[in-house]
């Protein structure tokens, strides 16, 4: 499988600085773009690291569904020849789901927006664009060996 879904035996805490400085990327992201309800970064295994709700939404059973479903379009988009899956957006009737990888080196994550149905997706795509590359950032920061 893919070296971004690692097994939970492998699954390392990622250090309180970082996640620190990731809830305030998140916190950023939902100020500077209009429309999101929910932001949240997960292991890609499937557990919550950090989120952050305008309404009830439970992080625990986003994180793992949004996990499962990113692994599912990697293989898809593997089966179909194409290469660097990074991100697969959702539509439903009353909102949007955006799920995105975080390619961290040494943890690498998913971040999963919530959005309501009346939003720029190129607006929320460049945001979440901008908080990944932050993300990266702080893992070569924090997590470096």
């Amino acid at each position: 499988m893919n070296a971004l879904f690692q097994s939970e035996s492998n699954r390392v805490k990622p250090a309180e600085a970082y996640l620190t400085a990731a809830k305030e990327v998140l916190q950023d992201l939902i100020h500077a773009t209009s429309g999101i309800d929910g932001v949240l970064l997960a292991s890609t295994d499937g557990f919550e690291v950090s989120s952050i709700f305008q309404k009830d939404y439970d992080g625990g059973k986003l994180s793992a569904v949004g996990s499962s479903i990113l692994a599912l379009v990697q293989a898809l988009t593997n089966e179909a020849q194409l290469t660097g899956c990074r991100s697969v957006i959702l539509d439903a009737q009353d909102g949007k789901i955006m799920i995105s990888s975080v390619p961290n080196k040494n943890q690498p994550m998913i971040a999963i927006i919530v959005t309501k149905q009346q939003v720029l997706l190129g607006q929320i795509m460049h945001g979440m664009n901008k908080a990944i590359n932050h993300l990266v950032e702080l893992d070569q920061q924090h997590h470096s060996k």
